[in-house]
């Protein structure tokens, strides 16, 4: 059996012998790092991924722009074969003289010319398909030999993060679409010039050189070197495939973990686990809003302005702002301890809600849902699903995320409106619409503390970090960050667009920061405030400021609802439960076409570009544009619709993007990207109900006009931001 070493050397073009591969050099770095590897600390853990990761980098940029550039010449010389055909169409197409025997004797000579040329442009095209084949090949297997040999779980990672990028380099090994364009072209023209022949020759008959016709399968499958190319098409489909599925199924067993820092990638995160920090959005969610339809009639029971409202909603996310951060901190440890911690202060919170009226205290009420807020532990969600799920779930699971929170937003009013007629007094406190939803939250949360002693699993953590260099002229804005985590270890991948790198054999064994300090020290944790404001590119800022603005402006039209809908329609709790509810539940249809079928034809830019403009659409519409003509529930039901709907599929494919935009320092450490997400919500819902009350307190007639002005203002603000810098997102 012949070796591939010597297999790719025997089949090489001559003439293209330095664009391939270089599998030998290659080799000799993995015995090198093998042999480091065994007595490798962490640090030198990351130099070896990171030094083998920017040779192929280089690698894969010299194959790929040779690729380019054959492409371009094959495709000029079919250009100038068109030209021709167009030369002969013109001179013989139309004349009538075409019947003659000496136009029948020009044709039968200048055709097989024309198939000729045709023939030689698709062996070149051959040789081109088979030299991407090759390195396909070369790459898939030097990837799994770096795997078993070094001990490294790399290749997966390494597809991954180099494939899923709008300008990656290999995605045009994987699509191959210009070479399939001239496929049909060349397989088009030599079926139709073997139809021309055939006709002259048959019948002398005047024939077109462009013909609509469908042409006879025969003249295809007859052109031996289209066959060929045929067959070599399929051979390249099949290799991109298994590279594809090493990187995503891991044909490699993971290797036992003998060496320190090792990374190993498992195939599922703990299921459980996942579930269980999904329950706790969801609950959260539905704690903050299942008292939405209630809080103006609870504020009067207690001798309040019904706008209080604001206050009493508010009170939970400017709790939320100062707690994300302890969390966000005590996440670096441990996950299940403030999980804990975080659901006895909710059962605390809601068990001081359901006993303010008892009390008649406005500030046991306001304090309850403090405490409600301090126990919102959403930061450490949002991290757990980031950090510690595999890159093969993180779709799902960011959508399963976004899903439960809007199922939770839908879940809270509708169980508000199933209490309306409740009311009955538990040990001399009373129980009944305003006061059973901490009740029943209280209740809940204590479930939910019992699921969390007896099932979360503690993930395993490594600080092992890979950063392949960035050349100096690209920004820290056009960084892909590719990652894929398992329970117990995670490994990081930032992939160049064109990696700045030298050839495989003038690379050194170790590579140090020179001349561009920006990527030094990209392994550790944002540490200070100014280091945080490095961090945070164009894009980051962008996605930050639209996650502040969606969440402003579902927070208004949520939380005015009760006292807007009772102002102009006279609507009962139990309607504002179940309008709310059933707004909520319109994310979950909406959702899933935007993640199955949306999001697989647009990029997640646009989607956020048109979502900004349905939500300011949504504002616009819900205003109540003269005081002398009926407010219409129509209008208002559909403009709520409208900005809700928009809002939630905005938030979904914004994780998404930030997920992808941000630097692999936001992802570990107090100030990761989890902790600002969550910092820019919650301070969003904090304002936007701090609003309602400051509005309300001029009156009901102009709460809704005054709220939207601003709500307004912030929406086409973040349109134009978003549009100033909507190249830098990807």
């Amino acid at each position: 059996m012949v070796r591939f070493g010597h297999y790719i050397v025997a089949n090489q073009i001559p003439g293209w012998e330095e664009y391939y591969i270089g599998y030998k050099a290659l080799k000799k770095k993995i015995r090198l790092y093998g042999n480091r590897a065994s007595v490798a600390t962490q640090d030198e853990c990351r130099e070896i991924m990171k030094s083998f990761s920017d040779l192929l980098d280089s690698q894969i940029e010299k194959i790929v722009l040779f690729t380019i550039e054959k492409q371009g010449l094959l495709a000029g010389r079919l250009q100038r074969l068109w030209e021709r055909r167009k030369v002969a169409q013109e001179m013989y197409g139309d004349d009538e003289d075409m019947e003659s025997a000496l136009c029948v004797e020009h044709f039968d000579m200048t055709i097989p010319h024309l198939m000729e040329d045709y023939r030689q442009v698709g062996v070149e095209l051959l040789q081109l398909l088979q030299f991407v084949e090759l390195n396909a090949t070369g790459l898939r297997k030097i990837l799994k030999k770096f795997d078993k040999r070094v001990g490294f779980r790399l290749g997966a990672q390494y597809i991954a993060s180099r494939s899923n990028h709008p300008y990656s380099q290999l995605q045009l090994v994987f699509r191959q679409v210009g070479i399939s364009a001239m496929v049909a072209t060349i397989s088009r023209n030599l079926a139709e010039l073997r139809a021309q022949s055939f006709e002259i020759n048959s019948t002398s008959s005047s024939v077109s050189l462009f013909r609509s016709a469908s042409l006879p399968r025969r003249f295809v499958e007859d052109e031996p070197i289209i066959r060929a190319i045929v067959e070599a098409m399929h051979r390249l489909t099949q290799e991109v495939s298994l590279v594809s599925y090493v990187a995503h199924e891991l044909l490699l067993p993971a290797p036992k973990e003998e060496i320190p820092g090792m990374v190993s990638i498992q195939e599922d995160a703990h299921f459980l686990s996942i579930q269980i920090n999904l329950i706790n959005t969801f609950l959260y969610m539905v704690n903050y809003y299942i008292v939405v339809p209630s809080s103006d009639s609870y504020a009067e029971l207690l001798n309040a302005p019904a706008t209080l409202c604001g206050v009493i909603i508010g009170s939970m996310p400017l709790a939320a702002l100062v707690s994300a951060l302890v969390y966000s901190w005590w996440s670096n440890y441990s996950y299940q301890a403030p999980l804990i911690f975080s659901t006895l202060i909710l059962m605390a919170g809601n068990l001081m809600y359901a006993l303010a009226l008892k009390f008649n205290s406005v500030w046991l009420l306001l304090i309850g849902r403090f405490l409600c807020g301090l126990g919102g532990a959403r930061a450490i969600n949002r991290r757990y699903i980031s950090d510690h799920v595999p890159i093969k779930q993180l779709t799902s699971a960011s959508a399963a995320f976004v899903s439960a929170s809007a199922l939770g937003m839908a879940v809270g009013p509708a169980i508000a409106s199933l209490l309306s007629s409740v009311d009955f007094k538990f040990y001399g406190a009373p129980v009944n619409f305003v006061t059973a939803p901490g009740w029943i939250m209280t209740w809940l949360w204590g479930l939910y503390l019992v699921l969390v002693l007896l099932f979360f699993k503690e993930p395993r953590r490594s600080p092992l970090v890979v950063q392949p260099s960035v050349p100096r002229a690209a920004s820290s804005e056009t960084k892909l960050a590719g990652k894929l985590e398992d329970g117990s270890q995670s490994l990081m991948l930032t992939a160049p667009l064109l990696a700045d790198s030298a050839p495989a054999q003038d690379m050194t064994d170790e590579e140090e920061c020179e001349g561009d300090d920006s990527n030094c020290g990209d392994d550790k944790a944002v540490e200070t405030v100014g280091e945080l404001l490095k961090e945070l590119t164009l894009p980051i800022r962008i996605l930050l400021w639209i996650y502040f603005m969606l969440k402003f402006a579902s927070e208004i039209l949520i939380s005015e609802c009760s006292i807007l809908t009772g102002y102009y329609f006279n609507w009962t709790t139990t309607q504002v439960g179940l309008f709310l509810g059933l707004l909520g539940l319109t994310v979950l249809p909406i959702s899933a076409v935007v993640g199955n079928y949306i999001s697989n034809i647009y990029e997640d830019r646009l989607v956020v570009l048109w979502s900004q403009i349905f939500t300011a659409v949504g504002v616009v519409a819900i205003f109540c544009f003269s005081p002398w003509l009926a407010y219409s529930p129509y209008q208002y039901i559909a403009a709520a619709i409208l900005i809700f709907v928009s809002t939630n599929v905005l938030e979904g494919v914004n994780m998404s993007l930030l997920s992808k935009v941000m630097s692999p320092r936001l992802s570990m450490g107090v100030f990761n990207c989890g902790l600002l997400s969550t910092e820019a919500g919650t301070l969003a819902r904090a304002l936007a109900d701090g609003l309602i009350s400051v509005v309300g307190r001029g009156g009901q007639a102009n709460l809704l006009n005054f709220t939207m002005i601003p709500t307004l203002s912030i929406v086409v603000y973040t349109t134009i931001y978003t549009w100033v810098g909507y190249y830098t997102l990807y």
